[in-house]
């Protein structure tokens, strides 16, 4: 068996095709690299821009609170003055598979005046043509493009000797079909996945310093290779049938395409229509619409006019305060249609990505990766947590027309979240289960394989 693969290594890349195949691979893994460093460097410059506002937020409340000379109508201010910057812990491997990382907002800027449909509009994407244009990470080339180039090395295992007429000769070689196909799987399957590993491995080595990112790894390693394993098995199963290697590529490249393009397009499509999300233009209309009805009865409840700036200022915020409060009010069932809505799209997308080995390979390298859409939901949901907290907090003096003290900043809300981190095992145990199922139907028919 050995001296078997040993000679399929030195004759594979001896197949002009084949090393043209595996050049396309190096080149797209090139790309990925690029491409994912580029993107981290970017992940992490933008946290650490947030960080300094955050910081400069904090030198500006700890000056003003230290200010004693300030005047009491200036102090008043203080609640509208706080800023809080929440951040988003870096994703461990977002440039191996960047998943929701370039478009959704890993900060957020809190404040009295901030809301729950306006927290979030800032995105991570610079240049809306990167939508369009997409873009290529390790994830992709091994979901997309690593199965193209095993099922163009692996379409003919058996298929080509068959048409050829020296099945019988090289079976009487190998000793058995399954030892021959074993021998003729292994190194092909080593060919594409050595040098995505080797590729991984380099990414490790010159990317940061982020906690649990080599587990990580290990485990989005596993289910690309899983993921592998499944598409040569696929093409053992196929080489296994009585078609000629022609009608075997054909069946192969028709398999990829209906898993990887066909049926992942049409999952997003009944997503899309089963869960449609409320329009913005209600929330916006209904935001408006509470902001100028509660402005008019404000104004029509405290016709007084304040006789001192400080009194002046303290119903100025009191209105503020008591304005936003009502639209928060009134727009509340809209967001909570838009979280009800959200939600169930991601339980239809997971429920029906079970379908497509592609969908399962994708979403658990992006979990593995820290940049699945649960992830990014689940920032969004604590931010908006945080926001009501922060928004009582700062209400509260507000509401006394109480000025805050150095002391009270000790008291302030703090944002602290962290994603939750597991490795995919149900989306390891099925691709597992199909590539064994595939490995044991090949194996019964090749064992009971007799040729003419």
């Amino acid at each position: 068996m050995l001296r078997l693969i040993a000679l399929e290594l030195r004759i594979v890349p001896r197949d002009r095709a084949a090393l043209c195949l595996l050049a396309v691979l190096l080149g797209a893994l090139v790309l990925a690299c690029l491409s994912g460093r580029a993107l981290m460097q970017s992940q992490v410059d933008g946290r650490a821009a947030a960080q300094a506002r955050q910081n400069e937020a904090t030198t500006q409340l700890r000056d003003r609170l230290a200010d004693a000379g300030m005047p009491p109508e200036e102090a008043i201010l203080t609640p509208y003055r706080l800023r809080q910057v929440l951040i988003a812990p870096l994703p461990v491997l977002v440039d191996a598979s960047a998943g929701r990382a370039p478009v959704d907002p890993y900060t957020a800027t809190v404040s009295m005046r901030a809301t729950r449909d306006t927290l979030f509009q800032r995105t991570g994407l610079d240049n809306p043509e990167l939508l369009v244009r997409g873009g290529i990470d390790l994830g992709f080339v091994v979901v997309v493009l690593a199965p193209l180039v095993l099922i163009g090395l692996c379409y003919g295992l058996f298929a080509a000797d068959r048409d050829s007429g020296v099945a019988r000769l090289i079976l009487a070689q190998a000793g058995s079909p399954l030892k021959l196909i074993g021998a003729r799987v292994i190194p092909r399957l080593v060919l594409v996945l050595v040098p995505i590993v080797a590729a991984m491995l380099m990414m490790l080595a010159t990317g940061p310093d982020v906690a649990g990112r080599w587990p990580a790894a290990g485990v989005w390693l596993l289910v690309a290779a899983l993921f592998l394993i499944f598409w040569a098995t696929c093409a053992a199963w196929v080489n296994s049938l009585a078609v000629s290697a022609e009608a075997a590529a054909f069946m192969l490249v028709a398999l990829w395409a209906l898993l990887t393009l066909v049926v992942p397009a049409a999952c997003s499509a009944l997503v899309q229509a089963s869960y449609p999300p409320p329009s913005r233009f209600e929330q916006i209309a209904a935001a408006r619409a509470a902001e100028v009805a509660s402005t008019e009865a404000y104004e029509n409840d405290h016709p007084e006019i304040a006789s001192g700036a400080f009194a002046g200022r303290l119903a100025s915020i009191r209105k503020t305060w008591d304005v936003a409060q009502k639209v928060e009010a009134a727009t509340a069932p809209i967001d909570r249609r838009f979280a009800v809505q959200l939600a169930a799209q991601q339980r239809v997308a997971e429920t029906l990505s079970w379908v497509s080995p592609a969908l399962v390979a994708r979403r658990a390298l992006e979990r593995s990766a820290g940049t699945d859409a649960a992830t990014g939901q689940g920032f969004r949901a604590a931010g908006n947590a945080y926001l009501a907290v922060f928004r009582a907090y700062g209400g509260g003096f507000v509401a006394r027309g109480a000025i805050m003290r150095s002391g009270d900043a000790a008291l302030m809300p703090r944002f602290t979240w962290s994603p939750a981190r597991g490795a995919p095992w149900p989306e390891i145990a099925l691709l597992i289960g199909l590539a064994g199922g595939l490995i044991v139907l090949a194996a019964r028919r090749f064992a009971r394989l007799k040729l003419a």
